[in-house]
């Protein structure tokens, strides 16, 4: 009988980060002889359901939201009675401690926590989510058995609004898409052509802040005439963040790219990437980017880009909203050489079999007795 057994419990597998590493992590737990359940609440956009290892057992809910999920997550504890449960969802966490109280099942739940948490629940708008789900998460999250956390800030942050999880907490790093890491294992990066633009890869929300990368950049284009910015995600500022490069007349030289299912090229043939993020749980952008060998320039915003970034070694760090930072770390930057293989190696600590085994260390603690209370 196997006892290395998990569920993993996420909303869905769409093109984003949490989902991207809860992939890469089951099936990383897979090939080291885990038996894996993986409960996703429907199968809408999944663009990496193909990426899924076929031995993973796949449990779709069929609700379109957390909030229609309970019955269908109870009557899952209850067919497949599992031993513990990792959940990449605020919601879902929650769900599963009151459903735990309320029914008394004993299974360990513990939760990765996927963003800044303080920041995080306080950016939520909406009746719903701030009177109902954001009161439940604060009450309720910090009853799960154990929190994995992306980075070292992440956990501080955590613990300074919960210090009962003190004990109960720990880091680890997310691991660099299999993807990813396998391009940079085949290829001889130091070879590549890079072409003369800055990235930019995330949602075109609030939280990635791309108008101040569009500022930057619009106040060193006239110093370089053939540099471009690329932008490479969707949501709902593309229209403002067009119209800002159009205001700073420079919309004939940012390429506002949509959503990528293959980012490699453009890591690849990328100068630098860039991060302007309010905030971040852990970029794996600038993980990616490192593994292939393309330095980073980025807000030492919370958290994340201060674990990642080495100056002077892999990038450079800039001071918080600073737009006149940014620009001098991207002339700095164009007037210097950064090594691709040091950009690599720096990125050697984010390898996926290094990160499974810190996740078996955790999952592989002996089972017990859960609170109810």
């Amino acid at each position: 009988m196997n006892n290395k057994k998990i569920t993993f419990v996420i909303s869905t597998l769409a093109g984003g980060g949490a989902e991207g590493v809860c992939v890469n992590v089951a099936n990383g737990l897979v090939a080291s002889g885990w038996s894996v359940d993986l409960v996703i609440l429907h199968t809408k956009e999944a663009t990496y359901l193909k990426r899924l290892d076929p031995r993973i057992h796949l449990v779709v809910l069929g609700v379109d939201n957390a909030r229609h999920a309970p019955i269908p997550l109870l009557k899952y504890v209850r067919k497949y009675q599992p031993q513990q449960m990792l959940v990449f969802n605020y919601e879902l966490s929650v769900i599963l401690v009151m459903l735990r109280s309320m029914f008394g099942f004993k299974t360990k739940i513990l939760a990765r926590n996927i963003n800044t948490f303080s920041k995080n629940t306080n950016q939520v708008t909406g009746f719903w989510q701030r009177r109902i789900i954001r009161p439940l998460i604060n009450h309720f999250y910090c009853k799960v058995d154990h929190v994995i956390n992306q980075c070292q800030d992440m956990r501080t942050d955590l613990l300074s609004v919960f210090p009962q999880l003190e004990s109960k907490s720990n880091v680890i790093y997310n691991p660099v898409a299999n993807h990813v890491e396998a391009y940079a294992a085949a290829n001889d990066l130091s070879q590549q052509t890079k072409q003369d633009y800055f990235l930019c890869v995330g949602r075109l929300e609030q939280q990635k802040a791309f108008h101040y990368a569009i500022e930057a950049f619009s106040k060193i284009a006239q110093r370089y005439p053939s540099l471009r910015l690329k932008i490479v995600g969707q949501g709902s500022l593309e229209s403002d963040l067009k119209q800002l490069a159009n205001d700073r007349k420079v919309l004939d030289r940012v390429d506002f790219e949509g959503f990528q299912s293959d980012m490699i090229p453009y890591y690849v043939h990328a100068k630098a990437t860039l991060l302007t993020s309010l905030y971040e749980g852990f970029p794996n952008v600038l993980v990616e980017s490192t593994t292939l060998g393309t330095p980073v320039i980025a807000f030492d915003c919370q958290s994340g880009p201060r674990e990642i970034i080495l100056p002077g070694i892999n990038g450079y760090l800039v001071e918080y909203q600073s737009i006149e930072g940014l620009v001098d770390a991207c002339d700095a930057f164009l007037a210097g050489a950064i090594s691709s293989e040091q950009v690599r190696e720096s990125a050697s600590r984010y390898a996926t079999k290094q990160i499974v085994k810190e996740y078996e260390t955790v999952l592989g603690c002996p089972p017990f007795e859960p609170s109810v209370k």
